[in-house]
């Protein structure tokens, strides 16, 4: 079998104590994988070991070669995007807020946020998106509809 090139930097962690503390499990699978490395495994024995394929090892050792041990992280931009960008949620939760205070009853409905939602920002969504938009701002004194 040939023999990897380890990256310059790969003795400066201990891997072992890494995977221990840590609580993303990827991340741990990462740790755990460099750790047979260092203690002298191949890196198809290590695929093995972690389940994972020699490929996507070296992947790993190359991100830790050129970005260090941040590059091992998973970067944000997985998942749906927000219909209300972070930095407009506190705008809105104010908006929320004075609508509420506004009303008659002073309880709001999931039609009172979509209202809202299309109103300010010009934002379409259904019924199930609005309450969850709201229990992300921490607004929860609201009535459902059924």
């Amino acid at each position: 079998m040939k023999k990897v090139n380890l990256p310059s930097n790969f003795f400066n962690y201990n891997f072992s104590t890494l995977a221990k503390k840590e609580k993303n499990a990827a991340l741990k699978i990462r740790y755990l994988a460099f750790s047979h490395i260092a203690a002298g495994k191949t890196v198809l024995e290590t695929s093995f070991l972690v389940l994972k394929s020699n490929r996507i090892i070296h992947k790993w050792l190359n991100k830790l070669a050129i970005y260090g041990i941040d590059g091992l992280k998973d970067k944000n931009g997985r998942g749906r995007k927000l219909f209300i960008p972070k930095e407009k949620e506190l705008e809105f939760k104010n908006i929320v807020i004075e609508f509420q205070k506004e009303k008659a009853k002073g309880k709001l409905t999931g039609f009172d946020i979509k209202f809202l939602l299309n109103k300010n920002y010009n934002i379409e969504c259904s019924l199930p998106t609005a309450y969850s938009v709201l229990s992300r701002l921490g607004v929860n004194d609201i009535k459902k509809q059924k």
